[in-house]
């Protein structure tokens, strides 16, 4: 599972394998960073951790959780969309020249784990309950897709060189990404990306936020522990000394998620956040829907190629 995710500022893309992340650069450089990113070794577990089991669907309070700028950038059902788009044109082309092509799975309509589930620490009892602040296993979706990345790292060479190119991002994947490309305005998303980080920085000034966060700590204090700022209760360097939570972290996690509830810490949080996003939005327009029209179409032209190739 790795160390728990670090309590930081917007920056979650899902951990890929090498070939993935090699293939992907240009789509991942157009994504809109949101939170659960992780790092790090995994050490042998301690005797006394526990191994959970597999992670629940995400709750209805973490799916209604939704911010201003997250209607410019690509979420997770998005970027599959835009890869199962790629991979029918690079089956093309690698049946072009005599080779097969395993296709990844069918994008899904809903993200099995939506972007802002742990922009604020965790906050869903049972996943504070089974898991702490570490990251639970990979949704079902995911490993699959998985599966398909690691065959295709052990795919023969002359099979890489024709996908990939020599530099990973050639052959007939190049030409199926400029191919959805094609007549797709551009936009900056690394704008997005700095904006995202900056919005999030400035939420934690709010007024509001600080007296709710200081509510927390009050909470947490009358629950006996010591903590002052919720995303550093989740990226304390203790819960990372194992790739399973403890039964101490365990019974952090779930206080940490009774007094988010009891000072109604996400939607005061969300809220200050939402008013500030809305402020960059309407105050840079032209930025913002330059960055609506790239994504709509990107999204239409690779819909198109699904539909006429599946």
């Amino acid at each position: 599972m790795g160390r728990p995710a670090e309590a930081a500022p917007p920056c979650r893309v899902r951990s890929e394998v090498t070939m993935q992340r090699r293939h992907i650069a240009a789509v991942l450089a157009l994504l809109a960073l949101v939170t659960g990113c992780s790092s790090g070794v995994e050490p042998s577990p301690p005797r006394h951790s526990l191994r959970p089991s597999a992670a629940p669907p995400a709750s209805e309070e973490v799916r209604r959780l939704a911010l201003p700028f997250d209607a410019y950038a690509l979420s997770a059902p998005d970027v599959h969309t835009i890869e199962a788009a790629e991979d029918i044109l690079i089956r093309d082309c690698m049946r072009a020249q005599g080779m097969s092509w395993t296709a990844l799975p069918q994008p899904g309509a809903v993200d099995p784990d939506p972007p802002q589930r742990r922009r604020y620490g965790v906050i869903e009892p049972d996943v504070a309950r089974r898991f702490g602040y570490h990251l639970p296993p990979a949704p079902p979706e995911t490993a699959r897709r998985d599966a398909i990345w690691r065959a295709r790292e052990k795919m023969p060479r002359a099979a890489q060189l024709a996908a990939y190119g020599k530099d990973g991002v050639g052959g007939c994947w190049k030409k199926a990404h400029t191919h959805l490309l094609r007549g797709v305005p551009k936009g900056s998303t690394a704008l997005l990306n700095r904006r995202t980080r900056d919005e999030f920085t400035a939420s934690q000034q709010q007024r509001t936020v600080r007296s709710v966060v200081r509510s927390w700590g009050a909470c947490m204090k009358r629950n006996g522990y010591r903590s002052t700022d919720p995303l550093a209760a989740a990226g304390d360097e203790r819960w990372a000394k194992s790739p399973w939570p403890s039964r101490d972290e365990l019974a952090v996690a779930q206080a940490d998620v009774r007094c988010k509830r009891e000072t109604r810490l996400v939607s005061v949080w969300a809220n200050a956040e939402t008013r500030l996003q809305h402020g960059v939005v309407r105050g840079h327009a032209a930025e913002f829907r330059q960055l609506a029209a790239q994504k709509s179409s990107w999204l239409k032209a690779a819909r198109r190629v699904i539909h006429i190739g599946s």
